[in-house]
Formats: structure tokens, C-alpha cells, sequence
């Protein structure tokens, strides 16, 4: 009778727990913002190659026409490639909605330019057997496609370009962004079509004037003339203008006297400026748009690339942006920008959805101070502060955890005996196991500090934190975990306030991840939950009953439900390959505590149902707005793309080795797996308490499936597997302690 019971407390716990989940969920959801029926007929895109939010600020605060900064809407935007951070790269990336890369050689040539001494058409017609009809020719394209074929992210060259033309939408491109040593037209890539067609025009804008670098600079009456004439010719048009006259400066700094450059770099963002809002008079949308940030500013971390939108009925408003792909405010992927495109120009009723990536909202702001420029600069910088100092952090704080790994064994080994070195030695662990927490509650918002103070102010706090629970309780390592569990489970719940702000967490400068819970956090998160529930699961008896060892997997798969909400979730952690692991836990218990005597075939198709029915409950659970990488992924799978679940799969596995190569943590990964191989399994087993070994058992058998699920599971790994060796060594030490004190 009991068991029945049991069963139907913990259904009575769960939907207690989907019930209050649903309630969070509706509470919150991303912000849904009601947009006009209206669909565009005209937009302008000002590419300008080589401007940085340095230049935006200095607009912002010197520039003539201060309404035009304070009106629009604007946004930061990741311009990560598939490859090296270049102008090429990320202006494919941008016009296919995805990651990618160019080839060598790559550009867009008007019909009669000479390429190596030979026409552009005229190499058309060798190589490819036909010239076209369009104004501009792309020589490359072949080898374009094929570098398409091969990128994992599956992109498509064209595609931006091709979708627009099927909603009957004219193209144009202007200008170019020519340097001395190099020709630079990448905007074409916006508007051709598969077949590397585009309508455009790159000189016809580009005036000579001696006193500008390379002695040209594009002329913004004839910019103007020109929109306004293509406008006049077709009801729909998509027109980018290339400004490459900041991108040509920048090429020329190193020979321009820096008293003259500085001259020159205020005459052209003016002139800039000048452009920007005689085109934002016209009878269109505008969007200025950096692709790539100048050598200056990259070198200075300040790699995020401005966006500024004003539409075409709204030029006297303000407003935020919002991208459902990063939820967040003011900053936007650059996977966002084509679909975003696409989608101004296709009626809602039409429209089946984004294959891309989702488009950005366009919010009204209510109240003047709701977010400032000012504001937004300061959650800027914060940002880049992480990403600049995020290297020299998380080098010196892995070292330190190896660092604490060596010291405390070499304790263990020489200093067995010694009473005071074995309790050192906990507090030590303890502290360890502590700093994940510090982390999140203490995130870097000094942005002006040093990287090495900031680790050893976590450092300083998490052994206060260690003693102060060594003082307060007889379950620290619990405690600790704990501490960190609960904290982690608020925040996310709450939005990830302080995981946006954290060194541990996900980089908006990368592009990684924006949202959820990264993989640094959750291999601890997954172990500090199993590991804080130790002390009430009571202890093991040689021979466990079927009643007890019940009522053990029923305490352990209540936490792990939560970890498989609070991780699976679209709308909460978002980590499929944690999920996963939770899963592999899961199971891992069921046959340990329930199964343990059943036959191998019985466990293997048990194994089967329950992984399928843990990937439809995962499924279920990114059925609730927004849409994730989880849910695209399962999207593929349902409709037999099995050559896009491949090329992700492959994609982890490069990821993984990369990071095994190159990452700080890979050193703290083969420490602590080298001392959990050599000394748990060897020595201090017989250490522990029953139901300890069985939980460090749990929780490497969660290590190891982080390790092989997880995109980068060699950082959920060592993270996971130190968590697991600090509280296996300190639980060693305690019992030792606790041993010879009643001996």
C-alpha cells in the first residue's frame, strides 16, 4: 500500500510543480509587441564597413543634428562569422542568416572592369559560359557556393537577395568601399540573387575631392538623387549604399599625421551624419549598419557592431528593439538582419515562419527615461568589460581550482595524520565549492577594475563564505551546494539578471549563448542538486529493501525533475545537452536503486522507452514561446533532416576538440578526471559513507554524460567533476575527522 502512496504523493508534487511552472511562464514571457499591418515599400541600408559604437557615442554627443540620435530605435549587434572576424566574413554572415565566410578574392565587378587584365564579363563567359544581364558581376561565385556547401551552419549563398526578388522587390546596390591596396564591395552580397545577379551601380556616387583619403569620398546629393530616382521606378525596393568612406580613412591611418586624422575622422562621421538624415527625409526605411567594427576599436574589445533603424512612419519617435533569437533589449544576432528584411515585405498571413532566425520587434518607448542611450552605453560597456577581461579571469581562476586540487591532495598524502591540515584542507575544498556561488552574486559591474583583483576578491569571499558555513553547519559541502542551487534556480527564474552579467556565463561578444543557463553553470548545477539532498536521503544499509531504496530514487528524481524542467525549458535554461545528461542520470538511478536485478536486454529497451520518453517530455517543454535552438533542433529531426542534425553533431564534436586544445578549462578537466581515476576509485572509496559513494558515483556518471552530450562538455565536464572530487575529498576528511573523534 505504501508504494501506491508514494506514487501518488510524487504525481500530486508534479503537478503541483507544472502548474506553478505554467503561471511562471506566462509571467515570463518575452515581450509580445503588437506591429502594424503596414508592410514597407521602401528600405535603405547604409553599410558603412569600419563603424564601431566609439564612433556612435562620439556621434551621440558632438554631432549637429542631436534629434536624429534621439529618435529610431538602435542596437547592438554580434557579427560573429563562421570564420575570422573580417568585413567579408561577417557581411556573407549577414546576407545568408547565418554563419559563414567568404573565399579569397571574393567581390562584386561592374561589367567592363578589368580583373587581373581581363573583363569581368569577359571571365563570366569563360568560366562560367554566360555573362547575365545584370549590372553587377560576381567571378567567385562558384567558389562561394562551394565554401556554402561545406559550412556546417547551412547556409545559402543568394538567399536574402532571391526572397526579396519573389516578392517582387527591386535590389540596387550603391557605392563601394575601395581602399588603396584592395577593392571592397561586399554589399552586393545583400541584394543578388543564387545566380550572383544584382542591379547596381559602384562608382556612380564616388566623387573625386584631393583632400580626402585616396582622393575620393562618396557624395550625398547624388546618393539622395540616386535612391529617389530608383524609388520612382519601382513601387518596392531593397537598396544598400556602401559608405566606405570611414573604412578608407581607417585604411590610411597609419600615414596620416594623428592631429590631421583626427581632422579628418570628425569630417566624415559629419558627413556621415549629413547622409544619414537626408535619406531619412525620403520615402523610406533606413537602417545604418556596421558589418565590421574599425581595427581601433577591435582591438579595444569594443567588437559589437551598432545598428540604428528609422522607419519610415516614425521618424519623430523613439524606440527599443528586441530580438527573440538573443532575448534581449538593444542587443540583436546578426542571424536576425536578413529574415528581419524578408519579413518587412511579406504579408503576415502569408508567412509561415522563419527558417533563419526570428525578426527583431520594434517597441515604442512609453516613458522618455525608460532606456536612454546613456543607459545603454553603460550596459555596453559592462559587456565588453566581461569580454576583455574574461580570458585573464578565467585563467587565473581555473588555475586557482587546480592549483586548490594539487595542494589539497599533496595534504591528503603527506599530512595524513595531522588533524589541524585535514580540517585546513576542508575549508579550503569548501571555499572552492563556494566560489561558484560568489560568482553569480557578484557580477562585474567595476568596470574599470583588474581582472586578477576581481579573483581574488571571489577568492577572499568564498573563504569567508566556507568558514562562515563550516561555523553554522555539520553539512557544509550540502550547504554550499545548496546555496548555489537555490540561487541559480531564482535567477533564472526571475530572467537571468546576474548570469548576464557573469564571467561564468555566456559572452554576447562571442555569441555562444544569450540566454538560459551556459555550460559552465550547468554541470554545477546539476551536481550541486543531486549533492545538497544528500543529508535527506538517510543512509544505506549493506542490503537496501525495495521500500527503501524507493523512497531514496523518489527524493533524487523529484530534484531531478526540477533540474529537467529548469535546464530543458525553452523558456528557462534552454540546454538540450544538459537535459540530456539529467536524463542519463536519471535512468542511471532507475536501474541502480530499482532495476538493479533485472537482465541486460530488460535494461537496454528500458534504457530505449526512457530516453524516448524523457525526449518528448524535453519537446513538450519547448512548445511554450520562444522558439530555441532545441526546438529547431527537434523541428529537423521530425522532418527528417538528418543531414542538418548531422552537420550539428559534427559541428560539437569540432567544438569540443577546439575547446580541449585551446580553453583554459582543460586543465582543470584532466585534473580532476586524472584524480577522480586515481584516488576515489582506489583510495578513498572506502572512506565514505555508503550513500556518499553512491552519490559520487551519481554524480560522475552525470559528468561523463555532459562530457559526451554537450556541445562544449569539456567545460560541463571539469566544472561538474570538480564540484564532485572537492566534496568526495572533503567528505573523506570528515569522516576521518569524525572517525578518530569517537575512536
Amino acid at each position: 500500500m505504501w508504494i501506491y502512496q508514494k506514487i501518488y504523493t510524487f504525481v500530486k508534487l508534479s503537478l503541483c510543480f507544472y502548474v506553478s511552472l505554467f503561471v511562471l511562464l506566462c509571467i515570463t514571457d518575452s515581450p509580445v509587441v503588437a506591429e502594424s499591418d503596414k508592410k514597407e515599400q521602401h528600405i535603405t541600408i547604409i553599410l558603412v564597413p569600419g563603424l564601431s559604437f566609439e564612433e556612435m557615442e562620439w556621434l551621440y554627443h558632438h554631432a549637429s543634428d542631436n534629434h536624429l540620435w534621439t529618435t529610431g530605435a538602435y542596437a547592438a549587434i554580434n557579427l560573429r562569422s563562421d570564420g575570422n572576424y573580417s568585413y567579408l566574413n561577417n557581411a556573407v554572415s549577414l546576407s545568408v542568416g547565418r554563419r559563414a565566410v567568404g573565399v579569397k578574392d571574393w567581390n562584386s565587378f561592374e561589367r567592363d572592369e578589368l580583373v587581373d587584365g581581363t573583363k569581368a564579363v569577359d571571365l563570366m563567359r569563360q568560366w562560367y559560359g554566360d555573362d547575365g544581364s545584370a549590372d553587377l558581376v560576381h567571378p567567385y561565385l562558384h567558389l562561394l557556393e562551394e565554401k556554402m556547401a561545406a559550412n556546417s551552419y547551412g547556409a545559402h549563398i543568394g538567399w536574402l537577395g532571391e526572397s526579396l526578388n519573389e516578392q517582387n522587390v527591386f535590389t540596387y546596390v550603391i557605392g563601394n568601399a575601395d581602399t588603396r591596396e584592395d577593392k571592397e564591395r561586399y554589399a552586393s552580397l545583400f541584394v543578388m540573387n543564387k545566380s550572383g545577379e544584382a542591379n547596381g551601380n559602384l562608382y556612380d556616387v564616388i566623387v573625386d575631392n584631393r583632400d580626402a583619403p585616396l582622393g575620393v569620398e562618396i557624395d550625398k546629393t547624388l546618393v539622395v538623387e540616386k535612391l529617389i530616382d530608383v524609388q520612382k521606378q519601382h513601387e518596392r525596393t531593397f537598396t544598400v549604399v556602401e559608405w566606405g568612406d570611414l573604412y578608407r580613412l581607417f585604411s590610411e591611418e597609419g600615414k596620416i599625421e594623428p592631429e590631421h586624422f583626427d581632422y579628418l575622422y570628425e569630417n566624415t562621421l559629419l558627413r556621415l551624419e549629413e547622409t544619414v538624415a537626408m535619406v531619412q527625409h525620403l520615402n523610406t526605411e533606413v537602417w545604418l549598419l556596421s558589418p565590421a567594427v574599425n581595427n581601433n576599436a577591435y582591438a579595444r574589445k569594443n567588437q559589437l557592431g551598432p545598428l540604428w533603424i528609422w522607419k519610415n512612419d516614425s521618424n519623430t519617435s523613439k524606440a527599443t528593439l528586441y530580438s527573440e533569437t538573443t532575448r534581449r533589449t538593444s542587443l540583436v544576432s546578426n542571424t536576425d538582419i536578413a529574415e528581419t528584411w524578408v519579413q518587412a515585405y511579406i504579408d503576415d498571413s502569408l508567412h509561415s515562419g522563419s527558417s533563419l532566425g526570428n525578426a527583431l520587434l520594434y517597441k515604442p518607448v512609453v516613458e522618455e527615461n525608460d532606456w536612454s542611450f546613456i543607459d545603454f552605453q553603460k550596459r555596453l560597456n559592462e559587456i565588453n568589460y566581461v569580454y576583455a577581461k574574461r580570458g585573464a579571469v578565467l585563467s587565473s581562476y581555473v588555475t586557482g581550482l587546480v592549483l586548490l586540487l594539487i595542494v589539497v591532495s599533496l595534504m591528503i598524502w603527506l599530512l595524513k595524520d595531522v588533524e589541524k591540515w585535514k580540517k585546513a584542507a576542508v575549508l579550503l575544498l569548501l571555499s572552492g565549492v563556494s566560489s561558484p556561488f560568489i560568482f553569480i552574486i557578484i557580477p562585474p559591474v567595476m568596470t574599470n577594475s583588474s581582472p586578477y583583483l576581481y579573483v581574488m576578491l571571489v577568492t577572499f569571499l568564498s573563504f569567508l563564505l566556507g568558514l562562515l558555513i563550516t561555523k553554522l553547519s555539520k553539512k557544509p559541502f550540502s550547504v554550499a551546494c545548496g546555496l548555489f542551487f537555490i540561487t541559480l534556480m531564482f535567477d533564472v527564474i526571475l530572467g537571468g539578471y546576474l548570469l548576464e552579467r557573469s564571467f561564468l556565463s555566456y559572452d554576447p561578444v562571442i555569441g555562444a549563448r544569450y540566454y538560459g543557463i551556459g555550460n559552465e553553470f550547468a554541470g554545477i548545477f546539476i551536481v550541486s542538486g543531486l549533492l545538497m539532498i544528500v543529508p535527506f536521503i538517510g543512509k544505506f544499509k549493506d542490503h537496501l529493501s525495495f521500500k527503501a531504496a524507493f523512497t531514496i530514487w523518489f527524493k533524487l528524481m523529484s530534484v531531478l525533475v526540477i533540474l529537467l524542467i529548469a535546464l530543458g525549458s525553452s523558456t528557462y535554461g534552454a540546454n538540450a545537452g544538459a537535459s540530456l545528461a539529467v536524463s542519463v542520470v536519471m535512468f542511471f538511478l532507475t536501474i541502480q536503486l530499482l532495476l538493479k536485478n533485472i537482465t541486460w536486454p530488460v535494461k537496454l529497451v528500458t534504457g530505449f522507452l526512457f530516453l524516448f520518453v524523457v525526449l518528448v517530455g524535453i519537446y513538450a517543454l519547448q512548445l511554450k514561446a520562444p522558439s530555441t535552438h532545441i526546438y529547431i533542433a527537434f523541428q529537423q529531426l521530425l522532418s527528417g533532416d538528418t543531414s542538418a542534425i548531422w552537420q550539428t553533431i559534427i559541428r560539437k564534436v569540432e567544438m569540443n576538440i577546439k575547446i580541449f586544445r585551446v580553453s583554459y578549462w582543460t586543465q582543470l578537466f584532466i585534473t580532476s578526471y586524472f584524480l577522480v581515476g586515481l584516488i576515489v576509485w582506489r583510495r578513498k572509496k572506502q572512506e565514505l559513507h555508503k550513500q556518499q559513494t553512491f552519490m559520487m558515483n551519481t554524480c560522475i556518471v552525470a559528468s561523463l554524460a555532459l562530457l559526451v552530450l554537450n556541445d562544449s562538455g569539456i567545460v560541463a565536464a571539469a566544472t561538474s567533476m570538480f564540484i564532485t572530487i572537492s566534496v568526495c575529498y572533503g567528505w573523506s576528511l570528515q569522516n576521518s575527522v569524525s572517525a578518530r573523534a569517537n575512536g
